[in-house]
């Protein structure tokens, strides 16, 4: 059990600030900053709401509880390491950097003065010239330097920061965007008062708010063991976006020297350079352990991680240790971020996984990472495309519970990382690719009301017709943007709308593709008024599947079972588009 030494109510003032012990997070625990705009703005939104009851005068609205704070808190209280509460304490600094940025550039000796107060107070200062700096709450390694470039290393001369490049980290891109969001509804709001006196009111009223009216607990701890353990207590109640940071202080607190914990960091240095947004390594860590466990869900990921690798830790220390994990997960890091970037340099290849994207067929990936452990990339384009037409064929088309199409592939991901061969895995793929004649029926049945999958599904049929008449794919691109359009429309005139309407409208059959700017009215005249634009577009899928037909030209309305004509013949393209398991035996 956890040993808490002290808790204790502590306003934002007091446990950031010139009078207060240094906060910092520690470089072997604590995750990156991760407050997206959603967060930012709930934040923003219960300051804004407290500042106005708190003007009231009433006791009730004098202090806005904000929650707790984990800290490992040395004998006299002289130093204070930050293990939870650093998303809070960050975006606060952020927050008053902004308040201290706005009134600077108000140009008043009042209001500069004031801005420099604020950096002395409660951001950073220097205690003489030739001292150096001190930051009142210092990031881990991973935001550090970028927090001081962009938010602490404050000229009281110039009132600016020093010029920082755009941050690389999702971490620093969030950063830079909660300054840019706060920013934004400071000036907002100042753009209603009308005058200078009224505005530097306003900013000292929102700043009071901050350093004596935001009141966290800080629960002290005395080591390490002890913080981590109130940490995950506090974090890990399924909650999916700290799973990364669980498993690294989870690793860190296992590392037995130096330069185990120096493995873990350069690992994380790597995961966060590599990735464009903190979700896709929520996402990679999930997959990587399905790719070698089998499945296991987001909400319990990590309990399961900890378990089983403490297990393994303690039973094989010499041969598997956090080191050991650590370069694993780099290295399928590195091939898990081509999977998702389409970026293996091999264009046919590529092209495979730009099909997995357009599908969000994200439950594919485990496979594929499994299988890119012990097979080149050019061994693997037969199972990404037999794995295509098993996604397209069972869940797109054949609109089953996608349930059990994860369970297979993660099985067999499994399978792949125990030592099972290609060949084999490949025919077990195969054997759940359903038949041509079941294929068949759900095509000519499927309707697609979302407009990603079907411009999926129709970019491949007109790609597969260009093919067949010997047309150079790349005359596409020229076309422009291209949309998917309802041949009958989805707002029809009432004298021509169609009793099945509801049934119809989303079919294949009735779906095409155009190219250029979508209009909607033209979208929803009946065909003669718009026949020209199929006639003449440059995809086939418009010019030559029959729309026609979806016309009854002797009595001026649409014909039902044109849609199903037309969509019956699209079957008959996408069998060839999505093979069954013979086109590889």
């Amino acid at each position: 059990m956890a040993i808490i030494k002290h808790a204790a109510r502590q306003t934002l003032g007091q446990l950031i600030g010139a009078n207060n012990p240094v906060v910092t997070v520690p470089n072997d625990s604590q995750r990156q900053y991760a407050w997206s705009k959603k967060e930012v703005d709930t934040y923003w939104e219960d300051i804004q709401k407290f500042r106005i009851a708190r003007e009231t005068g009433k006791e009730s609205a004098s202090e806005y509880f904000i929650g707790p704070i984990v800290t490992i808190t040395d004998e006299h209280v002289k130093s204070r390491s930050l293990l939870d509460g650093q998303q809070r304490l960050t975006t606060s600094t952020i927050l008053i950097a902004v308040i201290r940025d706005i009134l600077w550039r108000m140009g008043s000796p009042e209001s500069q003065a004031t801005a420099n107060n604020m950096q002395r107070d409660y951001i950073a200062r220097k205690a003489g010239r030739r001292e150096p700096m001190e930051y009142f709450l210092v990031l881990s390694l991973f935001d550090r330097d970028f927090f001081r470039d962009f938010v602490q290393d404050w000229n009281e001369t110039s009132g600016s920061t020093r010029g920082v490049e755009e941050g690389k980290r999702p971490s620093n891109k969030l950063i830079r965007e909660a300054y840019s969001n706060f920013e934004s509804k400071i000036s907002s709001e100042l753009s209603s008062i009308p005058d200078d006196e009224s505005r530097l009111d306003w900013l000292d009223s929102l700043y009071e708010c901050l350093i004596k009216g935001l009141v966290f607990v800080e629960i002290q701890t005395p080591t390490s063991s002890d913080a981590n353990e109130v940490f995950e207590t506090i974090n890990s109640r399924g909650k999916d976006l700290s799973t990364v940071d669980l498993v690294r202080n989870f690793l860190m607190a296992e590392c037995r020297d130096e330069p185990s914990k120096q493995r873990v960091n350069d690992t994380w240095r790597v995961l966060l350079d590599s990735f464009e947004k903190r979700e896709e390594i929520e996402r990679f860590l999930r997959h990587f352990w399905v790719s070698r466990h089998g499945d296991v869900k987001s909400h319990s990921l990590y309990a399961t991680i900890k378990e089983e690798l403490a297990e393994k830790f303690s039973k094989t220390p010499q041969t598997y240790s956090p080191k050991a994990f650590a370069a694993e997960l780099e290295s399928a890091s590195l091939r898990y971020v081509d999977l998702i970037h389409c970026s293996t340099g091999l264009e046919e290849f590529d092209n495979a996984l730009m099909d997995i994207k357009a599908l969000s067929a994200d439950a594919l990936h485990p496979l594929l990472l499994a299988a890119s452990e012990r097979n080149d990339y050019t061994e693997l384009q037969d199972l990404v495309e037999a794995c295509l037409s098993y996604y397209v064929r069972w869940t797109v088309i054949g609109n089953r519970e996608s349930t059990a199409l994860e369970e297979n592939i993660f099985g067999v991901a499994k399978e792949f990382s125990g030592g099972a061969g290609c060949s084999s895995i490949m025919r077990r793929v195969c054997s759940w690719i359903p038949e041509n004649d079941t294929f068949r029926a759900e095509f000519e049945e499927r309707s697609l009301a979302k407009a990603s999958q079907a411009r999926h599904v129709l970019e491949k049929i007109e790609a597969n017709l260009r093919a067949k008449a010997g047309i150079d794919e790349l005359a596409v691109a020229g076309a422009g943007k291209v949309h998917v359009e309802n041949i009958y429309p989805q707002q029809p005139g009432q004298e021509v709308r169609l009793e099945e309407h509801e049934a119809l409208v989303h079919r294949l059959g009735n779906l095409t593709l155009l190219s250029g700017r979508k209009n909607q009215t033209i979208a929803n005249r009946t065909y003669p008024e718009k026949s020209h634009i199929y006639e003449n577009s440059a995809l086939l899928v418009s010019s030559e599947t029959g729309i026609d037909r979806l016309w009854d030209f002797d009595n001026s309305r649409w014909r039902p079972e044109g849609i199903r004509e037309r969509q019956a013949e699209m079957a008959e393209v996408a069998l060839e588009v999505w093979p069954d398991a013979s086109n590889w035996s």
